[in-house]
């Protein structure tokens, strides 16, 4: 097999391109540093930025190394059975993990701008953290509906005066003793 002389930004030396987005990045195992990388080919399963949704159990299994004097129609093979199988798996799992992701995500941001709405606030799409009312207005304050089931925090400034009154909306609102 030729030695790949050419390495791209990201220190792979090649990518093999296939279906559905599918990249595979191929290393001269000279270039790691160890000794028991010589005269090994590195193939790995391109993730991307779905690297960041690999749930733990697949996180280390879409990585073969094989000798770079193997003919090209067996490397090719163990290409198949060895690393496609578990680079599948962990991508599959990645894009599921991502999807989860996104719709707690816009879940929370629905959240974030009915509350906004509410308040008579405008903030960024993307805002999940904004701030109400002014110091001039009396009560003002600051909401931020946190991710996952974590509950929302208003923190909410009420001048002395109107103290009781909030007390007493609050106590209606959350049926308190």
């Amino acid at each position: 097999m030729a030695r790949l002389h050419r390495q791209a930004a990201d220190g792979s030396e090649a990518h093999l391109a296939g279906p559905n987005d599918q990249v595979l990045d191929l290393f001269d195992g000279t270039t790691t540093g160890r000794k028991t990388d010589q005269s090994r080919l590195i193939i790995t399963g391109h993730l991307g930025f779905l690297r960041n949704h690999v749930p733990q159990d697949h996180d280390r299994d879409h990585k073969i190394t094989v000798d770079q004097r193997k003919p090209s129609d067996v490397i090719a093979h163990e290409i198949w059975r060895r690393l496609l199988p578990n680079y599948e798996a962990a991508l599959q799992a990645a894009w599921d993990d991502k999807h989860a992701s996104d719709g707690i995500a816009a879940a929370r941001q629905q959240l974030a701008a009915t509350a906004a709405a509410h308040l008579g606030v405008q903030h960024q799409d993307q805002d999940t953290d904004f701030h109400f009312g002014t110091v001039d207005a009396g009560v003002h304050g600051r909401v931020c509906v946190r991710p996952g089931a974590s509950d929302s925090v208003f923190t909410v400034r009420v001048p002395h005066d109107r103290v009781a009154e909030f007390a007493r909306l609050l106590a209606t609102f959350g049926r308190l003793p």
